[in-house]
């Protein structure tokens, strides 16, 4: 049991050094966005987890998942900015390349 324990308590460390946050503003329109970024072991990119985001819902909610799967897919913050959600896509490009500095 005691094992069982310490090797929980091992795997769950892990897990920990392996998320970072990020945070993205834009001084214009107050937006922001919060990030939370999960890496796999040899630092790819694993999951994005939208935190916060007080940018214009109507927009954000078709172009998050968009910037989500091109950042996984480029393992980087270096993606595109989706047509129509230019404040939205810089928010969260700045909130990304944060995270992945942590």
């Amino acid at each position: 049991m005691k094992k069982f324990l310490i090797f929980s308590l091992l795997i769950s460390t892990i897990s920990l050094a392996n998320e970072s946050i990020g945070v993205g503003k834009d001084e214009k329109y107050g937006y922001e966005i919060k990030l939370k970024v999960e890496k796999e072991s040899n630092g790819n990119i694993k999951n994005i987890e939208v935190l916060e985001d007080n940018t214009k819902k109507s927009i954000s909610k078709k172009a998050i998942p968009k910037l989500i799967e091109q950042a996984k897919k480029k393992n980087s913050a270096d993606i595109d900015i989706i047509s129509g959600a230019t404040y939205t896509s810089e928010v969260f490009i700045k909130a990304l390349n944060n995270a992945l500095k942590n």
